[in-house]
């Protein structure tokens, strides 16, 4: 059971990293084209909720949680860095970025006025984690009303989707082993989310799409 433990974590650990690492890809898209459209809520979104798990993983003694998202909120404060030296419009990362600090001060005086108690302190962090888990799985679901209402794919990636239901399924049995709710809750739900992407991604593979831009002006 101790090395099923040591090899689901580490796998978790991998496909997390992964995902992490996608930011890239974006930034690179940033560099050459200026931020346009592209959202810094995305990136803020992932720190803050890396940022809550490093400090459940740091409460419960996991050094796996601790580690994965400790990297992933180095990485997402990079990529909010590098947008904010690209983008033209630096007080909407003013706006974003203050606000979510501003929760995550509010959060913590909370849990230091409220749960003195160690163990309710995790139970807090954990509750609240898998808010903001269940927010970023959930998130991508905008992107698939697009997909079926004009028949392509183009909006999302595979691989992507791939990698985020892959980490949710190993973050899910992470959390069977380790006999964690709060690992295995929005996990359960970010696998089934991730199914339904990949569902429709299969199924509109193939198909003709439609004329984007015009389902895109009468959305």
């Amino acid at each position: 059971m101790a090395f099923l433990e040591f090899m689901v974590s580490k796998l978790a650990t991998i496909f997390t990293l992964g995902m992490f690492s996608s930011g890239f890809q974006t930034v690179q898209k940033i560099k050459k084209q200026g931020t346009g459209n592209i959202p810094i809520l995305p990136f803020v979104t992932m720190a803050t909720s890396a940022f809550v798990w490093t400090n459940y993983g740091l409460m419960k003694g996991d050094g796996t949680i601790l580690f994965v998202n400790f990297i992933g909120c180095v990485l997402n404060c990079a990529y909010i860095l590098l947008y904010y030296w690209y983008t033209p419009n630096k007080k909407v990362v003013y706006k974003t970025v203050g606000g979510f600090i501003g929760v995550l001060f509010l959060v913590h005086m909370y849990s230091n006025i409220y749960h003195a108690n160690q163990d309710q302190a995790i139970e807090f962090f954990g509750l609240f984690g898998n808010v903001l888990a269940i927010a970023m799985f959930a998130s991508p679901l905008a992107q698939l009303r697009v997909v079926i209402e004009t028949g392509s794919t183009e909006s999302m990636s595979f691989l992507l989707s791939f990698m985020v239901c892959v980490q949710c399924l190993l973050w899910w049995w992470y959390g069977v082993l380790i006999g964690d709710i709060y690992v295995m809750f929005p996990n359960i739900i970010g696998t089934f989310l991730g199914f339904i992407q990949l569902a429709v991604f299969g199924y509109f593979k193939n198909k003709q799409p439609l004329n984007v831009s015009k389902v895109l002006q009468d959305v």
